[in-house]
């Protein structure tokens, strides 16, 4: 199911709106609260932004939305509906941009409130997910993106919700080139991150390079000295994983209770002089977490908050369905969904951290790997290359899909009855690693690999659900 776009109080004059999108106000100048994209939540008072997508047109929902009694509108050459007050523009998801922009600004100025962005090929909604729950344990007043909404309606409509919160942070995504530097210069942030890069929705982007380019083009909104990158990335001034100012020494699993742990020390570099490692007990899963936990110190040192208060709020991020969650399946086997996305590198961790898992409770691990999709020119080398690491690293391989399945010596079938089947009896010494994009639909593989009382609420949750046209 996809997130839903959250509801807002945004309050606007027509003026202020004219202002902002630099658009002609048509008719009388008029207060507005809340503004909405939904013709369905254009209710009394609220202003409707009429969108153009590739499918809908929501200018042929305007006497709909004046019949629900919306405020005005901000719509394109259109015929706007008699007694309608309006904001006409050019293009009126550039318009949409423009309003959050004034919003966010005046946010700011209101409240002193920073907003920090980030992004990724991989690991950016957990890294956000991560950060809300850390901050918000540390004592700030949180806003973050909603499930996957970080797209050029998502990320508008997620600043539009700010109101007297301390601390806004915010997921950026892309699908085609140039939008990381679009939504950028609308949520202005004062802090951005680069999670990963790595081959990932490269059909519409280009290669690797292309990638990378598109993704420090976050950086290049973000003042000196709050640029945050992930060590192989390059790129920022505050750098975090292998090396740099912030750094992962090392991670563990331990099973006390029945809940996975990992472990994640970080020697953080205040100044030249001043090292200390902190510890952070984490209840997420394997090396993309420990990482992730990285990158939310980095930001604390950045805007110079108590790092050990940030490290024991990382603690309190829950397993999220679909994101390296681990559950007790049939016979006791240790089950990590990692079902609701892939890209090449962000499998490969996976594998890696799965192994090792398996390796420190002396059991085989299994592994299910579906197609990764969106990688264009790249796709044959990377499933190439994926299915080469996980005949290496699993003791059995199973590979899901016409992409994944392609050559290679392990079974495949693209059929999940059959993968139960072919799995056969687990135990307490089997690890199951299932993976792969989100339209592969794996999340029934871990379904069915659970006892039938654990079966009900495994679906994606808000927290982790996609929204249609949702971007990398």
């Amino acid at each position: 199911m996809a997130t839903p776009i959250p509801d807002n109080v945004a309050a606007f004059t027509l003026a202020e709106v004219a202002q902002a999108t630099g658009g002609a106000l048509h008719g009388a100048d008029r207060r507005v609260e809340g503004v909405c994209t939904d013709s369905r939540k254009a209710g009394a008072g609220a202003l409707f932004v009429a969108l153009r997508g590739a499918r809908h047109d929501a200018h042929s929902f305007l006497p709909a939305v004046a019949e629900a009694g919306a405020a005005a509108l901000v719509a394109e050459d259109a015929d706007v509906p008699e007694g309608m007050d309006a904001v006409r523009v050019a293009d009126t998801t550039v318009a949409l941009g423009a309003l959050a922009r004034a919003h966010r600004r005046r946010w700011a100025a209101t409240t002193q409130g920073r907003l920090v962005a980030i992004t990724g090929s991989a690991g950016k909604t957990s890294t956000k997910e991560m950060a809300a729950a850390a901050f918000r344990h540390a004592g700030f007043s949180v806003a973050a993106t909603r499930g996957n909404l970080n797209n050029q309606v998502g990320v508008p409509m997620t600043l539009l919700t700010l109101s007297d919160e301390d601390l806004a942070v915010v997921e950026i995504g892309t699908s085609a080139r140039g939008e990381i530097a679009a939504l950028a210069a609308i949520a202005e942030p004062d802090v951005g991150v680069v999670t990963l890069v790595a081959a990932a929705h490269t059909e519409g982007i280009g290669d690797l390079e292309d990638v990378r380019r598109e993704k420090l083009s976050l950086l290049d909104a973000v003042p000196e000295g709050a640029r945050i990158a992930e060590s192989t990335v390059g790129g920022g001034d505050v750098v975090y994983g292998d090396r740099g100012r912030v750094r992962l020494l090392g991670w563990a699993f331990d099973e006390r209770e029945g809940v996975p742990v990992t472990v994640a020390r970080h020697a953080v570099h205040s100044d030249e002089d001043e090292a200390r490692e902190i510890q952070v007990t984490l209840r997420l899963l394997g090396e993309a977490a420990a990482r992730n936990s990285g990158a939310v110190l980095a930001i604390a040192d950045v805007l110079g908050v108590d790092l050990d208060a940030v490290a024991a709020g990382i603690g309190t991020r829950a397993p999220v369905a679909g994101r390296m969650c681990p559950y007790t399946g049939r016979g006791g086997a240790l089950v990590l969904d990692d079902s609701y996305n892939a890209s090449p590198h962000a499998v490969e961790l996976a594998l890696e951290s799965a192994r090792r898992v398996a390796d420190d409770r002396d059991a085989r691990l299994h592994v299910v790997l579906g197609d990764m999709k969106e990688l264009g020119d790249e796709s044959d080398e990377a499933h190439e290359r994926v299915r080469d690491r996980a005949e290496r690293l699993a003791d059995r391989a199973f590979f899901v899909g016409p992409l994944m399945a392609r050559g290679g010596e392990a079974i495949m079938t693209t059929d999940v009855e059959a993968i139960v089947a072919s799995l056969g009896t687990l135990g307490a010494d089997d690890v199951v690693l299932i993976k792969g994009s989100r339209s592969m639909g794996l999340e029934r593989l871990v379904t069915a690999l659970l006892p039938k009382g654990q079966r009900s609420g495994l679906d994606h949750d808000a927290a982790s659900s996609a929204p249609k046209g949702a971007a990398s």
